[in-house]
């Protein structure tokens, strides 16, 4: 069953709309190398070519979140602003 609420430990500085900009560098070919994100490629591949790039970022939020992965700036990729 999926819980109707998550309680995730925030670890990331910034607001959901700050990560939801950082994630928008990313591409199918950039997450290759994105640090501890390897396990996840096969995840994001197969939800940008089922249901769009934003899904596929979207889909990464928790494991940035959460500091099980670096954010957007320390793995060092830019932004779009």
């Amino acid at each position: 069953m999926i819980p109707d609420t998550y309680n995730l430990e925030k670890v990331y500085k910034g607001t959901v709309e700050q990560l939801k900009e950082e994630l928008s560098v990313l591409t199918l070919e950039n997450i290759k190398r994105y640090p501890g994100l390897k396990p996840q490629w096969d995840n994001f591949y197969e939800m940008w070519l089922r249901f769009g790039p934003e899904a596929a970022r979207t889909n990464l939020i928790p494991f940035i979140w959460t500091g099980e992965v670096p954010s957007v700036p320390e793995a060092g990729y830019g932004t779009t602003s």
